[in-house]
């Protein structure tokens, strides 16, 4: 296991604040939990350089100028902008030589079982530093963090998990993969949705939604994922398995029958569809979610 590194410059303002927390074991884990929290105003030469600690940090810049340098990459920040990094990896964050512009932020280290997944989301973006909008609540939930390290309590860490998801909400929408939204999608992206919502039984390929709006099938599958995230084929497996779940809640029709009537004539294949993204049988959720009649 590699070894943790660090070196600072701790130069701030006597008025800046930094606060650690324990976590209690319920909070380890069941919930996202702070680990630091603080506030500060810098002065030159402030830095942080660290890698190899176990934590997850979201910066939120106030005022002023700072920088990041991050899996090789250097990144300006300014008001508004927030980073979000894993900690394991090489990273150096600092105030901008500037000392007319100082650079004043709010920052959390978190970590929790079920926060890998949303950073791995965040990470496809490809650039750990987004830009939220003016009315975002991101400082706020974050002095709201600082306020509630004075309470430690089960209630303080709770409503704390409830802020890093917030948080961590707030950076992922900022990103720029997330940032946007299907209606923001040219007219072929939405006339292919709409065929696939009301089509879903049939057989859909690449060409016959190409032909739709007369465009290039590769084109037209690149915005297609821009927009919704995912491929035109991968949204039909999506569309067909949210109707195959209803009819397994809401009908007596066997296994085979439902996998027909949402266009997947192998029983076989509809049930392996089926496990890998509900991560259950057909049969089993039908037991699970079916009321007695």
């Amino acid at each position: 296991m590699s070894t943790y590194r660090e070196r600072a410059s701790h130069a701030w303002t006597e008025d800046s604040i930094r606060l650690i927390a324990t976590p209690s074991s319920f909070a380890k884990s069941a919930l996202m939990y702070v680990q630091e929290v603080g506030h500060f105003r810098t002065l030159s030469p402030y830095f942080t350089e660290r890698e190899h600690l176990n934590s997850f940090l979201i910066v939120y810049t106030l005022s002023g100028l700072g920088n990041l340098t991050y899996k090789g990459n250097v990144y300006e920040l300014r008001p508004r902008q927030t980073f979000l990094i894993d900690c394991m990896e090489y990273q150096h964050y600092a105030t901008a030589a500037d000392p007319d512009q100082p650079w004043e932020l709010l920052w959390v280290h978190f970590n929790g079982e079920s926060v890998a997944p949303y950073y791995s989301a965040f990470e496809t973006a490809g650039t750990p530093v987004v830009t939220l909008s003016v009315d975002s609540e991101a400082s706020s939930m974050l002095r709201e963090l600082i306020v509630l390290q004075q309470e430690r309590t089960v209630r303080s860490e709770l409503i704390g998990n409830r802020l890093i998801i917030g948080l961590l909400t707030e950076v992922l929408l900022a990103a720029p993969e997330l940032s946007i939204s299907v209606a923001d999608a040219p007219e072929y992206v939405r006339n292919s949705i709409r065929e696939i919502e009301r089509h879903y039984r049939e057989k859909i390929t690449l060409n016959r939604l190409a032909g739709l709006s007369s465009v290039n099938k590769f084109h037209l599958a690149k915005e297609f994922k821009r927009f919704t995230g995912f491929s035109p084929n991968e949204f039909l497996i999506n569309v067909r398995m949210s109707h195959a779940k209803e009819r397994l809640k809401y009908s007596d029709l066997p296994i085979a029958a439902i996998a027909a009537e949402v266009g997947i004539d192998n029983v076989s294949h509809f049930i392996r569809l089926f496990k890998d993204r509900i991560d259950a049988t057909p049969l089993s959720f039908r037991k699970r979610w079916q009321r007695p009649r």
